[in-house]
Order: C-alpha cells, then structure tokens, then sequence
C-alpha cells in the first residue's frame, strides 16, 4: 500500500497534489492534528480536502493526536532516572522530542500498520525536496519504505510555491512564514516567531502560559527557547522582522513539511 504525509505546509501538498495527478497509486493521505495547528491550517485542510476528492476521489485521513503534547508536557510524570517524579514540561529546541514522536511518527506509524502488516511492502511518500534529500534528510522508517518524490523531481520550495498557486491551492499561511508547523513550535526561527508575536497573539500569549505552568510546576524543561518568552516578548516590542533572519536548522525540523 502506499501512503502519504501530510502536513498542509507547501511540499507535502505539493507532493500530494503532483503525485495523483500524475496518476500514480495513492491509497491514504494521512494529516496529524497535534492540537496546536494555526486555525488558518485547518480551513487550508478542509480546503484541500475537497480538491483532492473533486478531481481524484480521494479524503485526507485525519488522525486525532490532540492532547498528547499537554499530556507529555504536564499529565504524567517521568519514573526513571535523576529526574523521576518530575514533569518533562515543555518540548525542547534541540532534537527530537515527545512532540513530533507522540503525535506524528507514532500516530503514522499505528495507521500504516493497522492497514497492512507487511511491513516493507508499503511506501510512505515524504516531502522532502531535492535540495534537503541531497544534503543527506531521510526517514528511516522501521514499518515502511520511504520514498521522496520531490527529490525525485528535483523540486524545491520554489517549485512547489508556483505549482499550488496555479492550481488556486496555495496555503495562506505563507503570507508570514517561510515555514509552517505547529505554533508553538520551539524549533521556529526568530523571525517566524516574531510574526506570530505581531500576527497572532492570541498564540503567543498561549505559549506565555505554558512557560509559566511549566516553572510553577517544577518541570524538566521550562522554555521553548533559550531565555523566557517574556523576556524575547520585551526585545520584539520595538523591534521589525527584518532583523531577524530565517536560522531554522533543516536537522531540526519536524519529519512532516
């Protein structure tokens, strides 16, 4: 059987889109809801949603992964090591952490496995570009085969950019950040954190919140970056995006684009 990741962000849908058009198998588009989705991502999904039943007949399947982050940051406390009994807190800015494993690679893996058990003769369809495929990003899935077809196309953002617009499909989101995710992503550069400070404050003031739990309630990790939110929040009052520049780490980025 053959998968697809899907994130809503450009090369996923792009991947999804060019893939079925160009008439090749596809039985399942799979999108994780982690919870923290911008609410512009989910009328983005609905949208796309209908354009790929419209021209292919195909739904995106949704998997429900909403709550596991609250759970893991603060619903259940670790029960082994130096730091036994104390809450993991919030996700960390270097490397993978419960957040992307618990409500992406998981969730991904329970559905492939749940419709086909052999295990290597599936596929999942990952968006990756060319140029990221190249400098060495893979997924070493242990239930699957992952194939990157963007790679295959030698595609990178700017030609997934112009084939979503000329199909009416572009994602919003784009208008303020180069990359999407989930909002309170601590693996977000300055810059696309600054524009969710000035364009949605309603999700930083979220992310404030959660820094302050964290700290009242003893846990692991207290910060989503290296000093507190409000204190990055007092360096942006009086500041513009242009000077801050896009520093994502590609090692760093969550597996789905």
């Amino acid at each position: 059987m053959t998968f697809a990741n899907l994130s809503g962000g450009r090369d996923s849908s792009a991947m999804v889109v060019k893939w079925l058009e160009s008439g090749e198998k596809l039985d399942y588009v799979i999108f994780c809801d982690t919870g923290f989705e911008f609410a512009e991502m989910y009328d983005y999904i609905d949208k796309l949603d209908n354009f790929l039943y419209k021209n292919y007949g195909m739904n995106i399947t949704r998997l429900d992964s909403r709550g596991e982050i609250e759970r893991w940051a603060f619903g259940q406390r670790i029960t082994r090591g130096e730091r036994a009994g104390q809450f993991r807190g919030l996700p960390r800015r270097l490397g993978n952490d419960y957040c992307t494993r618990e409500t992406k690679i998981y969730p991904s893996k329970r559905f492939v496995l749940s419709k086909s058990q052999q295990k290597f003769r599936n596929t999942v369809l990952i968006g990756y570009t060319h140029a990221e495929v190249q400098r060495g990003r893979v997924s070493n899935l242990d239930y699957a085969i992952a194939r990157y077809p963007l790679s295959e196309w030698h595609w990178n953002e700017r030609e997934c950019e112009e084939f979503l617009k000329a199909r009416g499909i572009a994602n919003p989101l784009y208008r303020h950040f180069t990359r999407t995710g989930c909002y309170l992503c601590p693996k977000q550069s300055m810059r696309s954190l600054f524009k969710l400070y000035k364009h949605y404050p309603q999700y930083f003031a979220q992310m404030l919140e959660m820094e302050s739990r964290a700290s009242a309630l003893d846990c692991v990790n207290t910060r989503f970056f290296g000093k507190p939110l409000e204190q990055i929040a007092e360096d942006f009052r009086y500041r513009q995006d242009t000077l801050f520049s896009d520093d994502y780490a590609e090692s760093e980025t969550c597996f789905c684009k």
